[in-house]
């Protein structure tokens, strides 16, 4: 009896276990720089549209790949929202805190804008070097400023950043990716003010 007692413990005892916990990140870029802008656009609205990507970057998956092109997912990471979803409402709060334009709006908003910013995710990637001992992150976006009446391209402009991680981890990946798009937004408002111009 003893026996069979102690071979269910260790044959329940083997069907438990426990998932470790999933670490989330998100990105905020707090150091953007927006300088005064006299801007041609100060009356008019902008509609920022949901970035376009492909179906992993709609994903809280955290993706990465090796030197030989194989792409993997953090087991223990992941993002707080998806990568397409950061990007959006980056450029949404940073271009509205820039004051370019009178009023910005959501992609899900009603209302009629003037302006329309189309974004496309190229690249959002953390690489890994073959020894698997350093890794940087790419990141690309395209951007088309539309008119909203003639539904023409007003303007378009596609940006990278390349930033090396100071750790090779995930959150090292986080911190970069920071960097990188810090980088790309502020290029990007510049150049949207410029536009309006």
């Amino acid at each position: 009896m003893r026996v069979i007692l102690v071979i269910l413990a260790i044959l329940l005892s083997g069907c438990t276990t426990i998932k470790p916990p999933v670490a989330e990140y998100n990105i905020a870029l707090k150091d953007i720089k927006i300088n005064g802008s006299s801007s041609a656009c100060q009356d008019k609205s902008l509609k920022i549209l949901k970035a376009f990507s492909s179906n992993s970057l709609n994903s809280v998956k955290m993706d990465y790949v090796d030197s030989s092109g194989r792409v993997y997912s953090y087991s223990q990471s992941q993002w707080q929202e998806s990568p397409s979803d950061i990007v959006t409402s980056l450029l949404l709060e940073n271009i509205r805190d820039s004051k370019i334009f009178s009023t910005l709006h959501p992609s899900k908003s009603r209302v009629k804008s003037d302006f329309i910013l189309e974004t496309n995710i190229e690249k959002f990637m953390q690489f890994y070097s073959s020894d698997m001992k350093a890794s940087h992150v790419e990141v690309t976006l395209s951007l088309s400023l539309i008119d909203a009446k003639t539904n023409s391209v007003v303007a378009s402009k596609t940006s990278t950043s390349q930033v090396n991680t100071t750790t090779v981890d995930a959150n090292g990946g986080v911190k970069a990716f920071e960097t990188a798009l810090l980088e790309i937004v502020s290029k990007n408002i510049e150049w949207l003010n410029g536009v309006c111009r």
